[in-house]
């Protein structure tokens, strides 16, 4: 049983830090094709981007560290 909760544990680890890489990628590519073209509306479609994935990665992030402690505890 304890190598359930650690298999658990782990691909629960992993699907976060691949949630926070593959948002901080996307908003790099996104950047990069703002900059290729600036304009008015690149501009904002970034910035919402960027400020959508920030408070999702954000969110899952405190679930995460709640559950952790709730189970723990």
């Amino acid at each position: 049983m304890d190598v359930v909760k650690l298999v658990r544990l782990a691909l629960q680890v992993l699907s976060d830090r691949l949630l926070t890489i593959m948002g901080l990628t996307m908003a790099f590519a996104l950047a990069c094709w703002t900059m290729w073209w600036p304009e008015q509306n690149r501009v904002i479609t970034l910035v919402i981007f960027v400020i959508f994935t920030y408070l999702v990665i954000k969110a899952k992030e405190k679930d995460s560290n709640g559950q952790a402690t709730s189970q723990e505890g």
